[in-house]
């Protein structure tokens, strides 16, 4: 196998920790020598060994006393550049440097790490892969540099754009099959946004329900966080009727601060943009309390407001071969779906068939 066949590996070891890492970067790791993987590892949640550490514990277990010969000569190709510096676990350098391997090959460098300069000055061949990458660690790059969490935008619509019946008529505009593939996009996520005026209309419950995050031990639920400027809400609904953590961000002081505390929701006060919540206030929290990836999940008031600021760094859209024309509302109300499409700051990533559906994924060229 070439480097980038064994990468590519690497890659999917890493996204077996989707579900799990959340605040941390999905890494995966193998350790290659003479035409075989002799082990792999990836990094499982936070605080748990990194996929470097993983890799090499498991040759350990399976090579005993023979590992550092076993391993001698051998590549440890990892997704992420090795972390130098110790926080809830020991830098991944120090564990490297016990083994004589022939070369370090990684693909996303790390620029809050000193890894590669300390392995070269140790005297391994390190090198970087120039390769796409962009299926990994968009919300942890974004966060590293900016403090503020990746936002993807999860769009459920017509050929023209449409996301909901005027006379609400028809609840589901989209196939089941697009909806299950995107509970996908809530199970990597460490919030899920949405509107007060979606919980009146469609009373969602808005957790995850894929069996594939639900039957990982280390899964955690997403934070459901809601904008609203109302004083009053409805705690019946279903948005409120779990036990995951929730926050309710307001501008409104009258809000009922008296919550049951079984509810297990938080109410944060934040700043106005023209007597509007400040949404980029509401990202700079759940940046603050380390939340690198949200999925936007709303009506087209929130979704608009969010699209104008420029605050979407990727859209989902499931499209339905069908045309609504002016008996259901857009989910863009300032401009058609066709500018957003053809915008010259996007590039599509994905774009394929589910089920009758079309999926396709746009994201931002230049991620701010």
């Amino acid at each position: 196998m070439n480097k980038s066949a064994l990468m590519e590996r690497a890659v999917h070891l890493a996204l077996r920790g989707s579900f799990t890492t959340k605040e941390n970067p999905n890494v995966g790791c193998l350790i290659y020598k003479n035409g075989k993987i002799l082990s792999e590892g990836w990094h499982v949640s936070p605080g748990s060994n990194h996929a470097e550490v993983n890799a090499i514990l498991n040759a350990e277990s399976k090579f005993k006393e023979s590992t550092k010969e076993v391993l001698k000569g051998s590549s440890l190709i990892v997704t992420l550049e090795p972390c130098s510096t110790e926080r809830t676990t020991p830098p991944c350098t120090d564990m490297i440097q016990k083994y004589s391997f022939k070369e370090i090959i990684f693909l996303q460098s790390d620029p809050s790490q000193e890894g590669s300069n300390i392995l070269k000055e140790k005297g391994f061949l390190v090198e970087k892969l120039n390769l796409n990458h962009s299926v990994l660690n968009n919300g942890f790059f974004k966060h590293l540099t900016l403090r503020k969490p990746f936002v993807r935008a999860k769009i459920a619509c017509s050929m023209d754009g449409k996301i909901a019946f005027k006379k609400n008529n028809e609840k589901w505009i989209t196939s089941q099959t697009s909806r299950k593939d995107g509970y996908f996009y809530r199970a990597i996520s460490g919030a899920i946004i949405t509107g007060s005026g979606t919980l009146d209309i469609d009373d969602p419950l808005l957790n995850v329900r894929l069996e594939e995050a639900l039957n990982n031990k280390d899964f955690k639920q997403p934070i459901k966080t809601l904008i609203t400027s109302k004083s009053q809400l409805d705690f019946e609904k279903k948005f409120f009727q779990d036990s995951s953590k929730k926050i309710i961000f307001t501008n409104n002081d009258d809000l009922d601060i008296h919550i049951d505390k079984t509810l297990n929701t938080e109410i944060v006060r934040v700043d106005s943009d023209v007597n509007k919540i400040s949404i980029p206030s509401v990202l700079r929290y759940l940046g603050s309390i380390s939340i690198k990836d949200v999925l936007l999940e709303a009506g087209p008031k929130l979704i608009t407001s969010f699209i104008d600021l420029n605050l979407i760094d990727e859209y989902i859209f499931y499209i339905a071969p069908k045309v609504l024309g002016s008996k259901a509302d857009s989910f863009y109300t300032n401009k058609n779906f066709e500018s957003i499409l053809k915008s010259p700051d996007l590039e599509i990533i994905e774009e394929k068939s589910i089920g009758r559906d079309l999926k396709l994924i746009l994201r931002k060229k230049n991620v701010s």
